[in-house]
């Protein structure tokens, strides 16, 4: 028996060795080629280029670590047969090594094979010929003695047994260096201090934004479905600021246009996972240096990264479990390799866990932006009840954003349920982008009433938070503001939101602004957009606008009613294509005044003049017919922004 087991030992031993070696070579050259098809050329645009070095061995040496996790399994898994095999143990090791070897380069060639397809951009035919041309070469050469032979030692070189054991003891020792790295980093991140002052002030703030919500399809803006009957309970003591605009179309730079008062060309948020560099220079820190206690609940994984860099300035910002299931466990159980370093970009290595994590069900998408709204409503409590008076809380809700899902009260509401299928199960959408043909139009109906059924929802929820806040007597002397971040377009050839057309209904966000003790409804038609709401908001608390800070308080309208038509300009920005660290070649700025938008394209110098009540039709152009008004608008934009480039 002693016999067989030091038999058994060695011969599993050496396997897991190979095996594991086998999975590290084959998932760090899958890595490899990810990052060389263009996410590592993309982290160039908002990553220095050590940041950029760091997040690529980051990534190599996770795929490493998985080569090792994988290895270990298939070990695992054929040790059962080996022990009860005892006379072909040596021999069915070889075998099992040989059949992992032709996996490996199957497996890692057709990944390659598919990188080049889509490098050249042939169409899918092309992929699906080439495939199959694939799978029968490499099936005729396993059916050939000389190829077979050829195949299952041609990593002979990678198995050497010093080779195996170098190259499991590397991977051990880099995940280590990594570790320590990101530990002296994280060290070196400033810690969250009290605010140093005599006392709290008397007055509470608390802003509630919602993700791709547009105005044009709540009830209070005057949509033709009740899909918001608690805000609109919530805005009849309030004021209701009806042409209000976002200074972007997606998430990252309308967050950050709103907690820093900047538009992007200003802040330099350009992409998805931006983040602002200068703390000093953001909402919460004026906030918190005037003594208020700031904190925030944010179920965006993109807004929450954003929100993380200005940290320092937070006395509360947990960090969310973006969805249910184990992937939660697995990034919490790895992250001595993802700390807050402020090196990096966390948010893309845990959407690329995601995806892995999902791999091979890429018909369940954004998974991760799925956070029910009462769920966010229920951390946001957790957040204040720590807190005291004299706060101001941001709570930033995920719905109404894709996956449409509305809860079982609402779902079937407006449109009945056998007429649509859910996100997961349709995927048609993908066809709508950059924008979609007029026929697709009743489809697009389709989804805009389960966004509908949606914002309900979502309405739902804000108005059970309402309530508990009014009951617990947090709303005495507190100023509500809601808003969003960005809309969402079911029109005009436009379907969702991130274009960079800069149509109407993707950047016409609500605000509503309640004071204390406010008993009636105003509205307001002042036209603004979001670097006013940092002004606004600091103005509301009693607290002077910093220099640096160029936009303009709302606050001297929450006392009139109906005035402002016509007063104000409202811009627009759209630079995802750029990199924060080069000047501005591509994009567009609009800006709407009075009744009309116009939009120009900084590459081309074009510019598009759209009456506001059609500017949700992406390729209007107006021009023609008032050229005064549009070089009125496009000079209007060079003012603003005097360093956009300009035709020679």
């Amino acid at each position: 028996m002693a016999s067989e087991s030091a038999s058994f030992r060695p011969i599993v031993t050496s396997l897991w060795f190979r095996l594991t070696t086998l999975a590290i070579i084959a998932l760090v050259f899958a890595e490899a080629l990810i990052l060389a098809r263009g996410e590592a050329q993309g982290f160039t645009f908002y990553l220095t280029a050590p940041e950029v070095a760091f997040e690529v061995v980051v990534r190599l040496i996770a795929a490493a670590l998985a080569g090792i996790a994988l290895g270990s399994l298939c070990t695992a898994a054929i040790a059962p047969i080996l022990w009860r095999f005892k006379s072909s143990r040596q021999r069915l090791a070889e075998r099992a090594i040989q059949a992992a070897v032709v996996l490996v380069l199957f497996l890692d060639s057709r990944f390659a094979l598919t990188v080049l397809i889509r490098w050249s951009h042939r169409g899918a035919r092309f992929m699906s010929a080439l495939l199959i041309a694939h799978f029968l070469t490499f099936v005729a050469a396993l059916c050939v003695s000389r190829g077979r032979k050829e195949l299952v030692t041609s990593l002979d070189d990678f198995l050497a047994e010093k080779v195996t054991r170098r190259t499991v003891i590397a991977t051990g020792v880099s995940a280590s260096a990594l570790v320590a790295t990101e530990f002296a980093l994280a060290k070196t991140a400033p810690a969250v201090k009290a605010a140093a002052v005599p006392q709290r002030p008397k007055s509470n703030i608390l802003l509630i934004t919602f993700d791709a919500f547009c105005a044009e399809d709540m009830s209070l803006y005057g949509y033709k479905l009740p899909t918001t009957p608690n805000i609109d309970a919530f805005a009849s003591k309030g004021t209701v600021f009806t042409n209000y605009y976002s200074a972007s179309t997606f998430t990252t730079p309308c967050i950050a246009a709103m907690l820093t008062g900047f538009y992007p060309s200003e802040s330099h948020v350009y992409q998805l996972p931006g983040r602002v560099r200068d703390v000093g220079k953001s909402l919460p820190h004026s906030m918190r240096a005037a003594g208020y206690a700031t904190g925030a609940f944010v179920s965006s994984p993109y807004a929450y990264n954003l929100a993380k860099s200005l940290g320092s300035e937070y006395d509360s910002l947990p960090e969310p479990d973006y969805r249910e299931g184990g992937l939660p466990y697995l990034w919490n159980a790895t992250r001595p390799l993802h700390q807050e370093s402020r090196v990096g970009i966390r948010i893309d290595e845990y959407l690329d866990m995601e995806k892995v994590w999902d791999f091979p069900r890429p018909s369940e998408p954004e998974r991760s932006f799925a956070m029910r709204p009462a769920v966010s409503f229920q951390h946001a409590r957790e957040v204040l009840a720590n807190l005291p008076d004299g706060f101001f809380l941001w709570v930033h809700v995920m719905s109404p954003h894709s996956p449409y899902l509305p809860d079982a009260a609402d779902l079937g509401r407006f449109i009945p349920y056998d007429k649509t299928r859910t996100w997961e199960q349709e995927q048609s959408w993908a066809a709508w982008e950059p924008h979609y043909e007029p026929d697709q139009q009743s489809q697009v109906n389709r989804r805009r009433l389960r966004y509908d059924e949606f914002i309900a929802t979502a309405d739902r929820a804000f108005g059970a938070f309402m309530s508990d806040l009014e009951s617990g007597g947090k709303l005495r002397n507190t100023t509500v503001l809601v808003s969003a971040d960005h809309g969402e377009s079911f029109e005009g050839g436009i379907y969702g939101h991130g274009t960079s057309y800069l149509t109407r209904p993707v950047i016409h966000v609500p605000l509503i602004i309640r004071t204390p003790g406010q008993q009636s409804s105003r509205r307001c038609d002042f036209i603004a957009d979001q670097t006013a709401l940092a002004p606004t908001i600091l103005d509301l608390g009693g607290v002077a606008k910093p220099e640096w800070m160029h936009g303009e308080s709302l606050a001297r309208w929450l006392t009139t009613d109906g005035q402002g038509g016509g007063e104000g300009l409202a811009f627009t920005q759209y630079f995802q294509k750029n990199s924060v660290y080069a000047p501005l070649r591509h994009g567009n700025v609009g800006v709407i005044a009075g009744r009309y938008q116009y939009v120009l394209d900084i590459a081309t110098q074009k510019g598009s003049l759209r009456p506001l009540s059609e500017a949700h039709i992406w390729n209007l152009d107006r021009t023609a017919e008032n050229p005064a008004l549009a070089e009125t608008l496009r000079a209007a934009i060079f003012s603003r922004f005097p360093d956009l480039p300009k035709a020679g």
